[in-house]
């Protein structure tokens, strides 16, 4: 064995009552990680997935060096089910592979989403610098170009009064839309994240674009009064839906909403529960890849922008 490979060990058909032990098992013979494949169901795409309770599943277990002869002897005497296969696979650092496939692009009009350690290309006008780290959101999803096409229209439509309006991006992740939209001429923009490595990602590519005015607040939706003259909300379909009582708490009357992140074999779902009787009005509805946006606004005696 290479000092640049380590071991992995497949195991299948491990009765679900032997899982414990079997891994403890694992640590005992050297393994330095065992993880569990899971069965799962996903019936309302939300965040919240129901665990499927199974007789047997199956583990990889890591290991630095090939396993001893012990180690499946031992695994043998705790269940004849068991059965393995052994991989020896090269270490990487995964982080530096994937920053080499993340290149330049063009994400709306001039602006551009370079990775924060490359150059601009010349034809780049405006450049949005991200280092995502381990949050979401780098701008090629067909969910976020979507978003930034709605946000850029938005602002174009707009352009006498956007330097006084303020927005609301939910779920910022990267604060990629957030910056887009400071950027392009928004006046004051929040971005909140329930996750804590997300929003200090979002903070530290917000200093990289010195764009400090953007606000990344501890607050949760709940926690956010408002109201706002825009509501960004890129989140799956099912939260949209979970959430909608407070987007709609937080959007001024007249005021423009932007929801991408819908399934389109959930479009007809979502537009019952989230749509209908709502009182908004779809201004715009965006198909691409699998995915669905609308743009929607709030009802008001005296319409903007549309």
């Amino acid at each position: 064995m290479s000092d640049n490979s380590y071991f992995r060990v497949r195991l299948s058909q491990v009765p679900a009552d032997l899982e414990d032990i079997i891994t403890t098992h694992c640590f005992s013979s050297g393994a330095s990680g065992v993880t569990e494949a899971l069965v799962f169901t996903q019936p309302d795409l939300t965040y919240d997935p129901r665990i499927t309770n199974v007789a047997t599943h199956d583990m990889d277990v890591f290991f630095p060096e090939n396993p001893e002869k012990s180690f499946f002897e031992g695994l043998q005497e705790y269940s004849s089910l068991i059965k393995w296969s052994i991989f020896e696979e090269e270490n990487k650092d995964w982080l530096a592979e994937w920053k080499k496939g993340f290149k330049p692009f063009k994400l709306v009009g001039d602006f551009w989403v370079i990775p924060s350690w490359l150059q601009p290309p010349p034809e780049c006008k405006h450049a949005i610098y991200i280092d995502p780290g381990m949050a979401f959101g780098t701008g090629t999803h067909a969910t976020t170009q979507m978003m930034a096409f709605f946000i850029n229209k938005l602002v174009e439509k707009n352009k006498s009064v956007v330097s006084k309006w303020n927005l609301l991006d939910v779920g910022t992740g990267t604060a990629i839309l957030a910056m887009l939209a400071k950027m392009d001429g928004v006046g004051s923009v929040t971005g909140i994240e329930i996750d804590p490595e997300a929003r200090r990602v979002a903070r530290e590519n917000v200093k990289i674009n010195k764009l400090e005015t953007i606000d990344i607040p501890e607050s949760l939706l709940e926690d956010v009064r408002g109201p706002y003259d825009v509501v960004v909300a890129n989140i799956i379909d099912g939260v949209l839906i979970n959430i909608k009582k407070d987007l709609m708490r937080v959007l001024k009357p007249g005021g423009h909403m932007l929801l991408t992140g819908i399934l389109e074999e959930r479009d007809n779902h979502f537009f019952e529960k989230f749509l209908e009787g709502s009182g908004l009005t779809v201004v715009r509805r965006l198909e691409k890849d699998e995915w669905v946006g609308y743009w929607v606004q709030s009802p008001s005696s005296d319409k903007v922008g549309v």
